[in-house]
């Protein structure tokens, strides 16, 4: 049976703004997790959107604007009691029917106090469970707390309420909230914001497939080498690399974007049947990729723009080249480029490569990758990509922590 979802704010995802877009990328993996979800706020949202208007919790309009700017004045009107019992009217039997209601800053933001009080009422009468998404919080602001007076409606923003999940978007977040508590930050749930880097580098469908297909987001290196596949080209070199990368511990990814050479396609396809069985015979055949080989087509120019987008390294082992155009397209994207000492590729990357010997053993080759890749941006990289990927937090925390407030919830 489908989980309905209810997530209530002041103002809908169509709205331009922080909130609003953490909202509709949950919106998002909500679905994609097989959850039904509803909107509740104080405007109308994009046409077609699953939006429930309450107008009296938009802070910006109508009797909200007006209960609000009593309320920074300190004055509890019977125009604030008569909101708070309006909202309760219509958030009820919405809340009544979802088997979680996800609620974002309300519980903590004096952005709508009518609505905060009729959610503390809703937590009382513990008609399903809830969740408290706790980006900002008024008691610790110091641009809201002169708009915070003791007692009435602004005492709820700094008292947790029963039987309530509360989430902060980070660390700081949450030891802020213990504070106000003046408990332990045992109970509070920390669930970061996140990032789509498919949306964000502006991939095509094309490369958001590859992406997926090889799961680059997941690798700990993605290498690249967008080159034909030709006997100087050395890739069989590139292929122990990545087997003493594996041999740490490792999981990289070898890209190798270029088809099979026109000009002498029997030779070139007898080289690429000995990588492939090279890769064969040293297991790495999850960890190098001949990707025209197995697309079937040359992957066009966009493609492997963007394939510079995802990756780590260039690692470019060519025993002689006529220029080395893949070190200018690497350093426009400013991918570390990693190649072997030859002349021409002395001229074209100078002092801004690092470049090992034709020689060379894998381990050492190995080693400088791994050096060219030991640097902040680098390592930031990686690091968004493993814990804020949207996809990795959804599958991580966001529904888990779904899953065990409902279970709990329905245990009881």
């Amino acid at each position: 049976m489908t989980k309905r979802l209810l997530v209530i704010h002041y103002t809908p995802p169509a709205v331009i703004g922080g909130v609003e877009h953490i909202m509709q990328e949950h919106l998002r993996l909500f679905e994609n997790a097989g959850f039904s979800v509803g909107f509740v706020a104080g405007r109308e949202g994009e046409p077609g959107a699953s939006v429930t208007v309450i107008p009296e919790i938009d802070p910006a309009r109508g009797t909200g604007g007006l209960v609000e700017r009593q309320l920074d004045s300190g004055d509890v009107t019977p125009a604030f009691h008569d909101a708070r019992d309006s909202v309760l009217r219509q958030l009820r039997p919405l809340v009544r029917e979802a088997d979680t209601v996800i609620v974002h800053n309300a519980f903590t933001l004096h952005f709508s106090l009518p609505l905060t009080a009729a959610l503390w009422q809703l937590a009382r009468e513990g008609l399903t469970s809830m969740i408290a998404w706790c980006h900002d919080l008024a008691w610790s602001n110091p641009l809201y707390v002169p708009l915070m007076h003791n007692g009435g409606p602004w005492e709820l923003l700094r008292r947790p309420a029963p039987g309530v999940c509360y989430v902060t978007v980070s660390e700081e977040r949450r030891r802020e909230l213990s504070s106000l508590w003046g408990r332990a930050e045992h109970g509070i749930e920390v669930v970061p914001n996140g990032i789509d880097p498919d949306e964000f580098l502006l991939l095509s469908p094309g490369t958001r497939e590859i992406v997926r297909t090889h799961l680059l987001y997941d690798r700990d290196i993605v290498l690249l080498l967008p080159v034909r596949i030709t006997r100087r080209k050395n890739i069989e070199s590139a292929i122990r690399v990545i087997r003493a990368l594996c041999d740490r511990g490792l999981d990289p990814c070898f890209l190798v974007s270029g088809p099979e050479a026109l000009h002498h396609p029997g030779r070139s396809a007898r080289y690429l049947d000995t990588l492939t069985q090279l890769a064969s015979e040293l297991d790495v055949e999850r960890h190098v990729i001949f990707l025209a080989a197995e697309m079937g087509a040359n992957p066009d120019d966009r493609t492997v723009s963007e394939l510079y987008s995802v990756a780590d390294v260039l690692l470019f082992p060519s025993s002689s080249e006529g220029f080395g155009i893949p070190i200018l397209e690497a350093g426009l994207r400013r991918v570390p480029v990693v190649l072997t000492d030859i002349p021409i590729f002395r001229e074209v990357g100078g002092q801004d490569v690092v470049r090992f010997d034709l020689d060379e053993e894998p381990d050492s080759v190995a080693d400088a990758v791994l050096r060219s890749l030991d640097k902040p941006p680098a390592r930031l990289y990686r690091r968004i990509l493993r814990e804020y990927r949207w996809e990795a937090l959804a599958n991580r925390r966001i529904i888990p922590l779904l899953e065990h407030v409902m279970r709990d919830t329905h245990s009881e």
